[in-house]
């Protein structure tokens, strides 16, 4: 095993009860018109979860449909869970397990070095439908093998900003993985909306943000400098830009 994959193994479990997600808080505030949710559910409740949400916003006259992100709660991730996750990801715009998760929903042992099994498991999910008409992207989530970006048109393996081949100053940033599952699909809606739902695009975002999670036990420092806004005292968008450099793809792109 090595440096950075020794880093990145960790223990965790919740100290505090989960605050249930209740669409209905949402009634009556500004957060009802929003371009993107995401979600952290088991199969069973993200389809009340997209049906809740979407029934409120046409009671209240918002009829374009939000970018619906879903990222399956681990303890849900089982066999016999399968039947209802396929129907569900019909459901969302983005289904993101990690790689972990998806083996234990196919009720395989974890598949983390196997690029070519976690892009079988993946194109199941998608020859199933996902998203409306089966528009929709499977993004899974990997940790030191970066991320595998799927939808029917398009399919995509993007590194993680930090690699074990990066020399040891880099990998030694990184700290603790807790929370970068969600960093990256924060940054990835944000990628999304910027880059006119470019999946690929998004995924850059969400690589980077996820990079700054890692840094640190806890959220990652936020300042300004000259307008700039900085995370642990380094440049967003500068970092965007040397991760899009690696990226061979990029060189047609941008």
């Amino acid at each position: 095993m090595d440096e950075l994959t020794c880093l990145l193994a960790k223990n965790f479990k919740y100290t505090t009860p989960v605050l249930a997600v209740q669409e209905s808080k949402l009634r009556g505030t500004a957060l009802l018109a929003s371009k993107v949710y995401h979600y952290l559910a088991s199969p069973q409740d993200m389809k009340t979860h997209v049906l809740n949400i979407l029934a409120l916003r046409e009671k209240e006259g918002i009829l374009d449909r939000p970018l619906i992100i879903w990222e399956p709660a681990p303890l849900s991730c089982r066999p016999e869970n399968l039947e209802a996750c396929l129907e569900t990801a019909a459901l969302v715009d983005v289904f993101s397990p990690n790689h972990l998760e998806l083996a234990a929903f196919f009720g395989q042992s974890p598949v983390a070095s196997d690029r070519s099994e976690i892009e079988r498991l993946g194109e199941n999910l998608l020859a199933c439908g996902v998203g409306p008409e089966g528009k929709g992207a499977v993004v899974i989530r990997a940790g030191e093998n970066g991320c595998f970006v799927q939808s029917r048109i398009t399919s995509q393996w993007l590194p993680p900003f930090y690699r074990a081949n990066m020399g040891k100053e880099q990998p030694a940033k990184v700290v603790d993985p807790t929370g970068a599952g969600n960093a990256f699909l924060g940054g990835y809606a944000i990628g999304y909306l910027q880059r006119k739902g470019d999946i690929l695009e998004a995924a850059c975002y969400g690589s980077v943000a996820a990079s700054f999670a890692l840094e640190q036990v806890g959220m990652p420092e936020k300042s300004n400098e000259g307008g700039e806004e900085l995370w642990n005292g380094e440049s967003v968008v500068r970092r965007l830009h040397e991760y899009r450099a690696r990226q061979e793809f990029c060189c047609s792109r941008w």
